[in-house]
């Protein structure tokens, strides 16, 4: 048989121009033909392995390299095709020896080096990689691929503000290398850096990345409050992979947050279908109070299974104290969240010494004297309010409280001040050498930023409760804000907290002698604002707000500037999403049952028990 092709002077040519054409088995019979005419040529043997490699047939791929191998077993070429033949084929030591052999003959072959070191990253040998890699992007230091996996062998061995400083590299090439930026958008997801990994997702066009990395970009919208946007993109993962489950836990968070809790039943039941010992899907059911008890029996053998991780045997715990809480009890369900929470403490060890001295700095930074000499600096107008107080405190409620009139644009927990910290070096201390337009500037950008998507609402709250920390910060930037401090039974506080496994971690709940550190150290911080800063705050207590609801949100509604209306005693009918542990609760009428549940858990609370003993 023959072959005709426009320009093709030999059987070669015609292959080749088959090929580009994507006429597979006609290509393939040219270079058999030209085979036939030269069959010790090696060059041809392994174009040939190539176009068969290209085309899946790696066996047929591998019997001509072979044969090219036996005909010229010095040649470094032949064995670098076999290397990425093997890498290709899972066969990573196989690729290992071959990449190994054409460095003997050729050191400074860079396709050897990098073929080499992709194949030992392969193999979980990223330390022993890396040499080789160096190597390569030395010799070619504009290919993307080099960088990509030199970034990926980097971030193996921790060299992470080095992997991301190989990916942007990598991007700055080949801007479109979706996978470079793929894997970026997970090493700063993973580095808690969540705004610039979903900026980096949201670069990529959604038909490039697979599934999983997708239901990554939803996780990162919902750590931002970004709720529909992530539900989206849950979507968009399931119309590629629709048992993904990843992108099912994210879809039915999406959905928790944004108050269709019967759609998130059925996503996390959906993942539950797919994999039946997921407890994280069983403990987001826990948290809606959508988990039958019968669950209780799966859950204390994964609690038990030491081969699951850390965090998702404490998840099983959590979800099994849940139950067993509901199921009256409470030694049971009590030992389940001790080994839940002492899972998590081992993960997210908390440092009370090191919170102290951070609590001490800024009380000897922000004094009155700090405040009366910058007493014009700042946006001098109204609009922020800020609640905040301990985790668990009522935080929520109290927004949830004003976000019911239409003047109040309720943001949720926002960390604008934790950011504007991290950007003064040496803060606390070195705050006050800023110039006297820096409070002005950052807090006009700050509210430029809150009152974004609805700059006609007057006041716009951030209810993180951290913020008790900056409120130095809040007087300084913002000396007309409204800050609102929440106070709870330490008892009651101390054990809801215990029983959250927070999406983003509050270390200090884990462990009940470090609450009680931390409830202290944040009783005598909130006196030394009341005693030094300048801004007024109002106190709401939980246990009167809930008891006796109207004369309390009054008072309330008064601080911040508002008139009185009853319809804000209806939190349950405020519509918007809410991205905090009282999601369920928050859409529930006001109600005092959380009021002493530490009663049923007292003998275990002693820590608890004592603060509460010092407070009173």
């Amino acid at each position: 048989m023959t072959f005709a092709s426009p320009g093709a002077d030999t059987p070669l040519d015609t292959a080749r121009a088959l090929a580009r054409a994507g006429q597979s088995d006609a290509a393939r019979q040219a270079f058999r033909q030209a085979l036939t005419a030269s069959p010790r040529d090696t060059a041809l043997l392994m174009e040939f392995g190539v176009f068969e490699a290209q085309a899946g047939d790696r066996a047929a791929a591998r019997k001509l390299l072979e044969k090219a191998l036996k005909i010229a077993p010095d040649d470094p070429d032949v064995h670098i095709n076999l290397g990425e033949l093997a890498r290709q084929g899972g066969a990573f030591a196989l690729a290992e020896r071959h990449y190994r052999r054409a460095m003997t003959l050729n050191p400074r072959d860079a396709e050897a080096l990098y073929g080499l070191g992709n194949a030992l990253a392969e193999q979980g040998r990223a330390r022993d990689a890396l040499p080789f890699l160096i190597q390569a992007h030395d010799l070619m230091p504009g290919d993307a691929e080099i960088l990509n996996t030199l970034a990926i062998a980097l971030e193996a061995e921790d060299y992470l503000d080095d992997a991301i400083a190989a990916y942007r590299k990598a991007l700055d090439i080949a801007p479109d290398f979706h996978q470079a930026r793929a894997n970026l958008a997970v090493l700063l997801q993973d580095r808690d850096e969540t705004e610039e990994a979903e900026r980096e997702f949201a670069r990529i066009p959604r038909k490039a990345l697979p599934a999983e990395f997708l239901a990554r970009h939803a996780r990162a919208l919902i750590a931002l409050r970004r709720s529909g946007e992530a539900l989206d993109v849950a979507d968009a993962a399931l119309a590629a992979e629709p048992g993904n489950v990843s992108a099912l836990m994210a879809r039915g968070t999406a959905l928790q947050r944004l108050g269709d809790f019967d759609g998130a039943e059925a996503s996390y039941r959906a993942a539950l279908d797919a994999n039946p010992a997921l407890p994280q899907a069983y403990h987001k059911l826990a948290t809606i109070r959508r988990l039958e008890p019968e669950a209780a029996e799966r859950l204390g053998p994964l609690l038990a299974d030491t081969a699951l991780d850390a965090n998702s045997r404490a998840n099983a715990g959590f979800a099994l104290y849940t139950l067993l809480d509901r199921a009256d009890r409470p030694e049971d369900a009590f030992a389940a969240l001790e080994e839940a929470n002492a899972l998590r403490a081992s993960a997210l060890p908390f440092d009370t010494e090191r919170h102290r001295a951070q609590v001490e700095r800024v009380m000897a930074t922000f004094t009155s004297d700090f405040f009366a000499a910058r007493a014009d600096e700042g946006v001098q107008r109204e609009g922020p309010v800020f609640v905040l107080g301990l985790p668990r405190s009522g935080t929520t409620l109290v927004e949830q409280i004003l976000a019911g009139y239409d003047s109040v644009l309720a943001l949720g927990e926002r960390d604008d001040l934790p950011r504007i910290a991290r950007t003064i070096s040496g803060y606390p201390e070195q705050a006050g050498t800023f110039g006297s337009d820096w409070a002005r500037e950052t807090g006009e950008a700050l509210l430029a930023q809150m009152f974004a998507d609805r700059p006609d609402a007057r006041f716009a709250t951030n209810k993180s409760p951290g913020n008790y920390l900056f409120i130095g910060l809040i007087s300084w930037l913002f000396p007309r804000a409204r800050i609102v401090h929440c106070r709870r039974d330490p008892r009651d506080t101390g054990l809801s907290c215990f029983e959250q496994n927070f999406d983003q971690g509050v270390a200090f709940s884990y462990d009940l002698e470090a609450f009680a550190a931390v409830s202290r150290l944040h009783d005598r911080l909130m006196a030394h604002w009341h005693a030094h800063a300048p801004v007024a705050i109002h106190t709401v207590d939980y246990e009167a707000l809930v008891a006796d609801p109207e004369p309390h949100a009054r008072a309330l509604v008064d601080h911040v500037g508002l008139d009185w209306t009853p319809d804000c005693l209806r939190p349950q009918d405020v519509d918007r999403p809410i991205d905090t542990a009282s999601v369920w609760q928050a859409r529930q009428p006001i109600n005092t049952r959380s009021i002493g549940k530490w009663k049923r858990y007292e003998r275990h609370l002693g820590p608890l028990l004592q603060l509460a003993g010092e407070r009173a």
